[in-house]
């Protein structure tokens, strides 16, 4: 099923077209403040509507305003869980949650949100004794339910398209692990929306496609990689090996599989009393001698003694190896 979905500022403005309207009768007679402002619920069942109040100094705002206090009702009820999940795979998955995967994971159920007010009406409006507007919009239950289960069923199937493709169709393991890794993403994402679901109407879906079997085949994907190891240092070439061990890797002396380690660094400055190392550190993978991906990372570092930097270098870039790793081989590749 093919959702349409409508960023939220081209939501507001096809909802605010009609908000725009002249003033009506009520606004203009009325001036004894009206009982939906603070109690929509007495006119709006809260069983069968979600609503919410706006106001501001025009009549256009107050209605954008009372939309998005609408958008935030969703989004405020998935905001502890999706910290609390977010935190819970990078603890349990191999290749935990990385800044890409982060970002496309906040704009996915942002997506979410938007996609369950579409329906969204400015019912009520008012315009007070001393020019404030104020507007309320209110959501059908149903309406938002049958959009969440849309967007559900359709994260369920990018889900098994993504695992099919990474079985059957990926052009290198890179791909395939990347494509597990937004499978994973994706569920995450309808997780977030299934909570929505269960909020406004009780109940929610039940899941297909478990994120333990989607974890399970990442880490089978990775376990079968057998990867060689080239840096220009040799402290380099050891914690690149120990970093992709602990992701499951199999090191070997030779493979078509490559990582290359380099960091370039520029000539270190001395400023205000400080010696300062800065450059960057770049990861490489190659297969038959073809760049899959390349990843790049500043690195800085500072010490009063001169002969210190490069082991704090060293040091810096040991500490990170793990998250450089898992975005080398789970993020989108990048040359």
């Amino acid at each position: 099923m093919k959702k349409i979905t409508l960023a939220l500022p081209i939501l507001l403005s096809l909802f605010l077209l009609s908000a725009c309207a002249a003033p009506t009768n009520e606004e203009k007679a009325e001036t004894e403040r009206p009982d939906w402002i603070d109690h929509a619920q007495n006119k709006y069942s809260g069983q069968v509507y979600l609503t919410a109040v706006g106001d501001a100094s025009n009549r256009t705002r107050a209605s954008k305003n009372a939309i998005a206090n609408l958008a935030e009702i969703f989004s405020v009820n998935v905001k502890a869980e999706t910290k609390t999940l977010t935190e819970a795979v990078k603890e349990e998955s191999v290749l935990g949650v990385t800044m890409e995967s982060s970002s496309t994971l906040h704009r996915n159920i942002e997506t979410e949100s938007e996609q369950a007010i579409q329906g969204v009406e400015i019912k009520e409006s008012w315009l007070s004794p001393t020019g404030e507007y104020y507007a309320l919009a209110v959501l059908h239950r149903i309406s938002a339910a049958q959009n969440l289960t849309e967007s559900i069923i359709d994260l369920d199937e990018q889900t098994a398209e993504l695992i099919d493709y990474s079985i059957n169709v990926a052009p290198n393991s890179i791909v395939a692990v990347n494509a597990l890794r937004t499978a994973r993403d994706i569920q995450i994402t309808r997780k977030m929306a299934d909570l929505q679901l269960n909020y406004i109407s009780g109940s929610g879906i039940p899941v297909d496609i478990l994120s333990q079997k989607v974890e399970q085949l990442i880490r089978q994907q990775l376990a079968s990689l057998k990867v060689s190891v080239e840096a220009d240092i040799e402290s380099q070439q050891s914690s690149l090996e120990a970093g992709l061990s602990h992701l499951g890797v199999t090191v070997v002396d030779a493979s078509p599989l490559r990582i290359s380690a380099k960091m370039d660094m520029i000539k270190p400055a001395y400023i205000d009393a400080w010696h300062w190392l800065r450059g960057s550190y770049v990861l490489t993978i190659t297969e038959n001698d073809q760049v899959i991906s390349r990843k790049r990372w500043p690195v800085k570092v500072s010490s009063k003694q001169k002969e210190l930097l490069t082991p704090r270098l060293q040091d810096k870039l040991n500490s990170r190896m793990n998250e450089y790793l898992q975005q080398l081989i789970s993020d989108s590749p990048t040359l």
